[in-house]
C-alpha cells in the first residue's frame, strides 16, 4: 500500500485568517475531524456599554478650566486686597499713605445722590462685571479633547479634535465619487465639505453623511454630534 503525504497547504486551510476591512478575523484551531469553532465576534465600538457616571466623569475631566479669566479675577482682588491693607496698617501706625484720595472720594460720596447717572453706571458696570464672571464659571468653554465612552469611570480617554476631523474626513473621501473631503468642527456640529468631479451626484451627499455618521459610532464619542454635508460637485 503505498501512502500519501499530505499537502501542507491542504492541511493549514483551515486554519488561514480572513483580512477584512476592519482588520484579520482569527480562527481557533481545530482537533482533526472536528468541526472548527469560530470565535465570538467582537464588541463592536458603538456597542461600548453607556454609564451616566463615566460619561460624567469624562466630561469633568476634559472641560477648560477658564484659566485667563480666574488668572485676571485674582489679581484684581490681590491687588485691591494688598492696597486696602496697605492703607489700614498705614492708617493704625499713625502714618497714612493715603494711596486713594479719601478726602474727595467722601466729600463726592456724601454730595452725590443713589439716583446720579455716575453712581447708577458705576453700579451697573459692576453688576455686569460680577455677571460676566459667572457665566464665565457656569457656560463650559471650548474644550480641548473630544471625550470618548469607555463604559468605566475610572478610564477616562479623549480624542483631539484635529485628530477627530481627519479621521472623519478619511471615512468620507473613501465614498465612491469624493474626491477630496475637509471636516469643521463648529461646537459639536460636524461640518463636511466634500468635492465630488462626477457629473451625477445623486444621493452622494446622503452616502458620505452615513459614512461620517459610522465613523462617529466607532470612535464612540460621549456627545452626540449631528454631520451637516455640503456637496462640491464638478
Amino acid at each position: 500500500m503505498t501512502s500519501q503525504t499530505p499537502d501542507p497547504a491542504e492541511s493549514f486551510s483551515g486554519n488561514v485568517s480572513e483580512v477584512s476591512e476592519t482588520g484579520p478575523t482569527e480562527e481557533i484551531p481545530a482537533a482533526p475531524g472536528a468541526a472548527s469553532v469560530a470565535p465570538s465576534a467582537p464588541r463592536a465600538p458603538d456597542e461600548v456599554v453607556r454609564n451616566a457616571s463615566a460619561d460624567r466623569a469624562a466630561v469633568r475631566a476634559f472641560r477648560p478650566r477658564r484659566v485667563i479669566p480666574a488668572v485676571i479675577t485674582a489679581v484684581v482682588m490681590t491687588a485691591i486686597g494688598v492696597l486696602v491693607a496697605l492703607e489700614v496698617i498705614s492708617a493704625l501706625v499713625g502714618h497714612p499713605l493715603r494711596l486713594l484720595p479719601y478726602d474727595r472720594m467722601l466729600t463726592w460720596a456724601s454730595s452725590t445722590p443713589w439716583s446720579d447717572r455716575q453712581v447708577m453706571a458705576g453700579a451697573g458696570l459692576v453688576g455686569l462685571l460680577g455677571l460676566l464672571l459667572v457665566l464665565f464659571a457656569l457656560i463650559p468653554g471650548r474644550p480641548t479633547l473630544i471625550p470618548v465612552r469607555t463604559g468605566d469611570k475610572d478610564l477616562v480617554i479623549g480624542m483631539q479634535r484635529r485628530g477627530f476631523a481627519r479621521s472623519l474626513a478619511h471615512a468620507a473621501e473613501r465614498v465612491r465619487g469624493v474626491d477630496q473631503a475637509k471636516v469643521r468642527l463648529v461646537g459639536k456640529t460636524v461640518r463636511v465639505d466634500a468635492h465630488s468631479a462626477v457629473r451625477d451626484t445623486t444621493g452622494l451627499a446622503d452616502a458620505v453623511r452615513e459614512a461620517v455618521t459610522a465613523r462617529i459610532a466607532a470612535l464612540s464619542p460621549v456627545w452626540h454630534h449631528p454631520v451637516h454635508v455640503h456637496l462640491r460637485g464638478k
